[in-house]
């Protein structure tokens, strides 16, 4: 097993890449009337400039666990695993992290959630780690909630 050490952040670090904060800044300015932001508001286009940057973690209410429908490429790349079509609760067994519950209270409050994430690979590193909640629905028109779950390696000072 790795280890991760999480450390929920209230706000991201004003140090953090300008890329990082504009990615928030696109999800918060499609968050209407602080509601949920609809993936229409967040279009393939809208998001070019993060699409090898997010994951997409798909709530499943009747098992209250999730599927990870889209595995970020840059994390995979960067972790060496591909965790597409499982659960987060694998990721927490992996690493020893606690994705599954912090997502579902993502998915409970409707409020995006910031962690800074310590890593050992060669060396020690720390990342960003957003979770962005967002809605959709199905082919018959259903809801779905869904969690943009993004990772970004962070210098700070």
């Amino acid at each position: 097993m790795a280890y991760a050490q999480e450390v929920r952040i209230s706000d991201l670090p004003k140090d953090a890449d300008p890329r990082v904060l504009t990615y928030v800044d696109t999800w918060w300015d499609a968050a209407r009337d602080g509601q949920v932001p609809h993936r229409k508001f967040l279009s393939g286009d809208v998001l070019s400039r993060w699409v090898d940057d997010i994951s997409i973690y798909e709530y499943l209410p009747a098992k209250r666990d999730f599927v990870i429908r889209i595995d970020a490429p840059n994390i995979i790349a960067a972790s060496g695993e591909s965790y597409q079509g499982c659960s987060p609760r694998q990721i927490d067994l992996d690493f020893g992290t606690t994705v599954h519950p912090t997502l579902l209270e993502v998915i409970d409050q409707g409020e995006p959630m910031f962690h800074r994430v310590g890593y050992e690979r060669l060396v020690w590193e720390e990342w960003l780690r957003l979770m962005l909640p967002v809605q959709t629905t199905d082919k018959e028109g259903r809801p779905v909630q869904q969690v943009f779950v993004s990772h970004f390696l962070y210098r700070g000072n």
